[in-house]
């Protein structure tokens, strides 16, 4: 079962360094520049760039693995960060929620809430009910070094499992499509500057690269010379349908393109859907921002219907700010129903962080994919998705996101 964001700073860096140390290699960076691609890192080197936000202070964890085992890496910024993680460990002892009914559990004493009845409900005249055989009452000393504990506890800055869920958690996903590096450039160059920020209580859960199997796949035929289009992971899965919002939903023209973007045997089949999902499980996402390229668009809900989502107006209102500022000539804003001229696409993560956990939800197709004329370009699928440019690209991007990551309003 893939671990969640729970999982300690320890695991995290540890999983960071087998991987940094497997996946060494020349810079990527350098060859693709040299052949007219831009200078986008290897898997090797966005692994150094996750590491060095490690050492400027974000935390990293280890929320799964994909198919060929490669490390799912979640990196934390914010009010909830690792922080957290590590006071859940050493709280865990003192405070554990226990799993009926919201009652927790403090040095094997079971505890409620004052005027509440063994099974959680009031009494009838709001005082507690006295201890059944199940719910001893605790002496004197023991509810006195409670108190203690528990007041210790409230002057830690966000650390239950409770305390997290209260926090507001901004999620950023890119690399799902393994073609796609711009995304992930501008990712990292948007944790960058995060990282410097005041973020005034809320928290940042980033996971730089989605899908690490096929971006590997994409790296070894780019240092092979080879013209391959990849879109999914080492199944074959296209993980950006794989998500359970309105999944297998298809008209007429997926079904004669189903093979290209294939949605997986049931949602959340893939490794890197589920260990997402339950790295949020827990979280109060209230902002949700996915990285693409190439079609210079910020897209929201919905993806799979024809019928607007009821907050429409208030992803509309964003998604045009986003798209004013991105670049010199603007991007466009629409549903994602109207970007793909009407077609539903089943199984977005924008949909699925709108639907499951009310986050307004931006798509950004970062760049206009640009080929021009340079054969080595035309015959490239990576030069499809991804700029020669990226200062040019990258920069301006940064800037128009930052207001809508930290959570400022429309």
């Amino acid at each position: 079962m893939p671990k969640s964001d729970q999982a300690s700073e320890e695991q995290g860096r540890a999983a960071l360094r087998a991987a940094l140390f497997v996946h060494r290699r020349a810079p990527l960076s350098r060859l693709l520049a040299r052949r007219g691609l831009g200078p986008y890192r290897g898997y090797g080197e966005l692994l150094e760039a996750i590491e060095r936000l490690a050492d400027r202070g974000a935390q990293v964890t280890l929320i799964g693995r994909s198919i060929r085992g490669e490390p799912l890496l979640a990196v934390h910024l914010g009010a909830a960060s690792l922080a957290a993680a590590r006071g859940e460990k050493q709280a865990a002892g003192l405070l554990t929620p226990a799993a009926q009914g919201g009652r927790s559990v403090a040095n094997g004493v079971s505890l409620r809430p004052l005027g509440s009845t063994p099974d959680g409900t009031p009494d009838a005249d709001g005082s507690r009910a006295p201890g059944g055989a199940d719910d001893p009452a605790p002496g004197d000393a023991v509810l006195a070094q409670l108190a203690e504990r528990a007041e210790r506890a409230s002057l830690r800055p966000s650390t239950g499992a409770g305390s997290r869920e209260r926090v507001r958690t901004t999620v950023i996903l890119s690399g799902i499509h393994p073609l796609e590096w711009i995304g992930i450039e501008a990712h990292l160059a948007l944790l960058d500057r995060l990282a410097t920020q005041d973020l005034g209580g809320r928290s940042i859960l980033a996971v730089p690269i989605v899908n690490p199997d096929g971006l590997l796949r994409v790296e070894m035929n780019l240092r092979a010379g080879r013209h391959r289009y990849v879109r999914g992971n080492a199944r074959g899965v296209d993980l950006n349908r794989n998500f359970d919002a309105g999944w297998y939903e298809r008209g007429l023209i997926q079904r004669f393109i189903g093979l290209l973007f294939s949605p997986g045997s049931r949602p959340a089949s893939e490794p890197e859907v589920e260990a997402i999902a339950h790295a949020l499980s827990s979280r109060r996402i209230d902002r949700a921002l996915s990285l693409h390229s190439a079609g210079g668009a910020v897209l929201y809900p919905p993806a799979h219907s024809l019928w607007p989502v009821a907050d429409a107006a208030e992803h509309r209102a964003f998604a045009q700010r986003v798209a004013r500022a991105a670049d010199r000539r603007p991007y466009r804003a629409m549903s994602y129903v109207r970007f793909a001229w009407g077609v539903r696409k089943a199984g977005l993560e924008i949909d699925w962080l709108h639907d499951r956990h009310g986050a307004l939800s931006l798509l950004v197709e970062c760049s206009r994919g640009k080929l021009g004329l340079r054969p080595s370009r035309l015959v490239e699928p990576f030069a499809w998705h991804n700029p020669r440019r990226l200062d040019d690209a990258t920069p301006p991007l940064v800037d128009a996101l930052l207001p809508f990551v930290k959570g400022a309003r429309a």
